[in-house]
């Protein structure tokens, strides 16, 4: 083996392991707020961007106009997200956080983001640089090969982007 392929398959295996971290501390996350994942991470973008609307969650997320529909129905129903109607135009209204859900929120987040902020501060600028850098780069990719499989799925005319 090379000295390539032993740095591809520890930055494979580096980003497998932290992809699983991540999607199973969101579900620990969602299933202490009685949410799926899915309906978790739409809450994230609400909190995120208050007084987004459906359709731009629909945007961002790539799911469907029905599949946001029923995440925020649902998300609305269990009291997490109070729906605000446009008063320039009330057929349209923007979605956020209700205020006891944001404390939450930031309850179950704050241990973990206060050992991040103490992980970052024991770094010096090079290493802050290049950690941003590969972070910054990781979320690129996984934008661009998110849309890919979207534009696929959907020229394939395959049903998909529901939040089941």
């Amino acid at each position: 083996m090379t000295t390539a392929d032993v740095s591809r398959a520890a930055g494979n295996a580096l980003g497998q392991e932290l992809s699983l971290r991540v999607v199973l501390f969101h579900e620990a996350v969602a299933a202490h707020l009685g949410l799926n994942a899915t309906e978790h991470k739409i809450l994230s973008l609400i909190a995120r961007s208050p007084g987004t609307s459906p359709g731009e969650l629909a945007a961002h997320t790539g799911l469907s106009n029905p599949a946001i529909t029923k995440v925020v129905h649902r998300l609305t129903g269990l009291g997490h997200v109070e729906r605000r109607r446009d008063a320039a135009d009330g057929r349209r209204y923007s979605l956020h956080v209700a205020p006891g859900r944001r404390r939450d929120l930031a309850r179950l987040f704050s241990p973990m983001a206060e050992a991040m902020n103490a992980l970052v501060e024991e770094m010096d600028a090079a290493e802050r640089a290049a950690v941003t850098r590969w972070v910054g780069s990781t979320i690129d990719i996984l934008r661009r090969s998110t849309e890919e499989l979207t534009r696929a799925r959907q020229a394939s005319g395959e049903a998909g982007g529901t939040a089941e």
